[in-house]
């Protein structure tokens, strides 16, 4: 339930009910699995804890690859989402990157916030670009 408040907190702007939110989620289960781990990440980040992402970013990198058009609901394909789908993988990638890197930890949630802002790209894509 808290997946479902949390992607609906993000798509709000559209005038969604639950029910559509609990559809997209239903119509792409890869995409309700990464954000299960993005949010967790995130919001601790938003916190100061950076012990999540430091321990779950190998995990969010598998949970991004399973992010496949394959996979993806075909009402959902176009070359906006597409794009931005790539944008989310390469950043997720690059979180990983810098947490495998030990980099600092300012730059490690700068770089979880701008992921957290393209998967709410996604989301928005998908109920307007339809």
């Amino acid at each position: 339930m808290k997946f479902f408040k949390s992607l609906f907190a993000s798509s709000q702007s559209y005038a969604l009910n639950s029910e559509s939110v609990q559809a997209f989620a239903e119509k792409w289960p890869q995409i309700k699995n990464y954000y299960e781990i993005l949010a967790k990440t995130f919001y601790a980040s938003e916190k100061g804890n950076l012990t999540i992402i430091k321990s779950e970013s190998v995990n969010l990198v598998e949970r991004s690859e399973e992010l496949s058009i394959e996979g993806m609901p075909a009402e959902y394909r176009n070359p906006k989402i597409l794009e931005t789908l790539l944008t989310l993988k390469k950043q997720t990638k690059l979180v990983d990157f810098m947490v495998q890197q030990n980099l600092g930890d300012s730059e490690i949630k700068n770089a979880l916030s701008k992921l957290n802002e393209i998967f709410h790209s996604i989301v928005d894509l998908c109920f307007t670009e339809k």
